[in-house]
C-alpha cells in the first residue's frame, strides 16, 4: 500500500495482472490485456497510425504490433522483462511469465527508462523448487484458430536443484481466408539453490 501510494503521489499508478487472470479472461498478449485494463489502449480497440508529408500513411498496427498501443493516451508501453528493457520485439506469452505490471505515468526512477506514457512489466516464470508439476492446455476460437501448450516442472534435488520446461504451438486464423499464422515457443529453466541464501535463476 505504501509503495502505490507514493507511486501515485509521482503522477503514476501500478496494476498487477496475475496468469490466473490471463487464464480466467483467455489473454494471450499485451492487447488482450490492455483491453480489459483502465487508461490503456490496443489493437482491440485503438489504431497507431502516422501520416508523413507526401500524405502516405504507416499503419503500425502490421509493422510492429508490439508497439501498436497507448497508455493513458499518450503514446506506446515501455517494454520491460524482469525490470530489464527490452526491444519489445518478443511478445507477452503467459506461457513464460507469472504476472504482468502495468505502470502508468513516468517510472525512470523503477526502471531507468522514462516514457510519460508507462511501463509494462513482466514478471519472468521460474523453476519450482518445492514440487513436481505438469500441466497441459487446448483451446479453440471462433475463426478455427487453436493453441496447445505444455508446461512440467521436475524436482532434481528437493529444494536444491530444478528444471522447468514449457512448449506451445498455436495457430491464429482470421474471417478472411487463406490467411493465419503458425507461432511454435519453447522454454528452458533452471533453478539451483546451493546455500541457505543464494538462488541462481536460468
Amino acid at each position: 500500500t505504501r509503495i502505490n501510494s507514493r507511486i501515485e503521489d509521482l503522477g503514476a499508478s501500478i496494476t498487477v495482472i496475475t496468469k490466473e487472470q490471463m487464464d480466467d479472461f483467455a489473454l494471450l498478449n499485451l492487447h488482450d490485456i490492455f483491453a480489459y485494463e483502465a487508461g490503456t489502449e490496443g489493437i482491440h480497440n485503438y489504431t497507431e497510425y502516422a501520416v508523413d508529408q507526401n500524405g502516405a500513411v504507416t499503419d503500425s498496427t502490421n509493422l510492429n504490433p508490439q508497439e501498436a498501443n497507448r497508455i493513458r493516451g499518450i503514446g506506446a508501453a515501455n517494454i520491460t522483462f524482469g525490470n530489464f528493457e527490452t526491444s519489445g520485439r518478443v511478445p507477452i506469452d503467459p506461457i513464460d511469465i507469472d504476472a504482468v505490471e502495468i505502470s502508468r505515468g513516468p517510472n525512470a526512477s523503477i526502471f531507468g527508462i522514462g516514457n510519460t506514457s508507462g511501463t509494462v512489466n513482466s514478471v519472468p516464470a521460474s523453476a519450482n523448487l518445492a514440487s513436481n508439476r505438469t500441466q497441459v492446455t487446448t483451446r479453440i476460437d471462433s475463426n478455427e484458430g487453436f493453441r496447445t501448450s505444455l508446461d512440467f516442472n521436475r524436482v532434481l534435488r528437493p529444494g536444491q536443484l530444478s528444471v522447468r520446461g514449457t512448449v506451445v504451438y498455436q495457430r491464429d486464423e482470421a474471417h478472411l481466408k487463406p490467411s493465419g499464422m503458425n507461432t511454435a515457443r519453447l522454454n528452458g529453466m533452471v533453478k539451483f539453490r546451493p546455500f541457505k541464501s543464494t538462488t541462481l535463476s536460468a
